[in-house]
């Protein structure tokens, strides 16, 4: 496998058909999978209760609490719907991102609206695939978690040190699942499959070559990683006006660091978005031209 030629295949077709960029931005929804970071900034503890706020203070009191609730239950079910839409729109951005780099690749013509329409035909499908893993996945962790918490009651705590090897082997097992999730939909798109035989495909491809679907995926996950660290970098610079106006201490200062701090990510966010809908892009055309190669598909 040429892993050279299929990234610049890959970047080629990312740069060249810009409407992909959309589906990426789609596959996205469902939180980017393993792509970036999540770096937590410890900021000065600032107290809200000495008055500075004393109107606002008096209007949540005066808000009975059965209207809190009502208010919790609607924000609840409203996330629970917006989770689900993200969870469509990826499955069928994804989809899109496959058929598009196999349009590509046969010769066809490439556009977000075939693209796109490609994603619809095979969203119930690859919906079904998302979902039986996704089951499987909580059922091994779950089990495994709720083991070692009776595991660790049982032996007083001592369980715990038993357990870090089992948490070392989470991490690659929720690896491999995720690749072979995706090798899965790939499947299911490239050769056209139903589900069962999709399943069973990538499981011949995943097994009959192991060490070049790792260098992938280290290469992939890895450099994903990166680039997430280094898209955060501008979050991190622009908390600086905030936490200085914290430190300062004064109403003025904290409402100026927080409109400029807020300001800044809003300006920033247009080119977080799309640079991630870009990476998304290039990391599934990149899977896909990895098992078009593997299953013996030329790569143009």
């Amino acid at each position: 496998m040429d892993i050279a030629a299929i990234f610049k295949r890959a970047w080629e077709i990312t740069w060249k058909y810009k409407g992909l960029w959309v589906l990426g931005f789609l596959a996205n929804c469902s939180g980017g999978g393993s792509q970036g970071s999540s770096n937590i900034t410890r900021i000065p503890e600032y107290k809200v209760g000495g008055g500075e706020f004393g109107e606002l203070e008096r209007w949540f009191l005066s808000v009975p609490e059965e209207t809190w609730i009502i208010i919790g239950i609607v924000v609840v079910c409203g996330l629970l719907l917006l989770a689900l839409l993200f969870w469509v729109l990826a499955a069928i951005g994804n989809g899109g991102l496959i058929a598009g780099f196999q349009m590509a690749e046969t010769g066809e013509s490439v556009t977000l609206g075939s693209a796109f329409q490609q994603g619809i035909k095979y969203f119930w499908k690859l919906l079904v695939i998302q979902l039986i893993l996704g089951l499987a996945s909580l059922l091994v962790f779950g089990s495994g978690i709720i083991g070692g918490v009776l595991f660790s009651i049982l032996t007083l705590g001592l369980g715990v040190i038993c357990l870090i090897p089992l948490i070392c082997l989470f991490i690659p097992l929720g690896i491999a699942i995720s690749i072979y999730t995706l090798l899965t939909q790939i499947a299911l798109i490239v050769e056209d499959l139903d589900i069962t035989a999709a399943f069973r495909r990538s499981w011949d491809v995943f097994r009959s070559n192991p060490g070049q679907v790792i260098v992938m995926g280290l290469i992939l996950g890895v450099g994903g990683f990166i680039v997430g660290l280094i898209l955060a970098i501008p979050f991190v610079l622009m908390a600086l006006p905030f936490v200085a106006g914290l430190l300062v201490g004064t109403d003025t200062s904290s409402l100026t660091g927080l409109a400029m701090t807020v300001i800044g990510i809003l300006l920033y966010l247009p080119v977080l978005l799309t640079a991630g809908a870009i990476m998304r892009t290039f990391i599934t055309g990149s899977w896909t031209l990895t098992y078009r190669d593997l299953i013996g598909a030329k790569i143009a």
